[in-house]
């Protein structure tokens, strides 16, 4: 009897742990609570955009077009993913400035990926884009 426990044990105990790890580890979150709480926005003085395919950079440095940016962002779920595939057919690189440090890079995947690095904690974090999201508006930049 003691030794159908000790089964029982060893194989709930394990499948237990593994579905508490991937709860915790792919947890839903939100833009604003992954970036924006981290930062003042009002600070951000220039946002620095570039095109993967012809690696075009633009800088933008208009108070209206930078919260315009962050408010498309704002509010888009997220889901928190490790390893994920980064196929893309365009992607987008932005970095935050604020006081002429770079703050912020995020690297949109067509609409589906965005990996987020924070340069203070040299700390790079991998999100599914859970929602509808247009990268039009950052298309109408160039």
């Amino acid at each position: 009897m003691k030794k159908r426990y000790k089964v029982l044990i060893a194989i709930l105990l394990p499948l237990i742990i593994l579905f508490i790890s991937t709860m915790l580890l792919t947890r839903d979150s939100t833009f604003d609570e992954e970036v924006i709480e981290r930062l003042d926005i009002k600070q951000i003085k220039e946002i620095e955009v570039i095109r993967a395919s012809d690696e075009k950079t633009i800088t933008i440095t208009d108070a209206n077009k930078i919260n315009q940016i962050m408010k498309n962002l704002d509010d888009q779920p997220l889901r928190k993913v490790y390893f994920a595939n980064s196929d893309y057919d365009e992607a987008y690189w932005l970095t935050l400035h604020i006081n002429d440090n770079r703050e912020v890079g995020l690297r949109l995947d067509d609409e589906k990926h965005l990996f987020v690095y924070l340069y203070e904690e040299s700390y790079m974090k991998d999100y599914d884009l859970l929602g509808d999201f247009n990268l039009t508006f950052i298309e109408e930049l160039f």
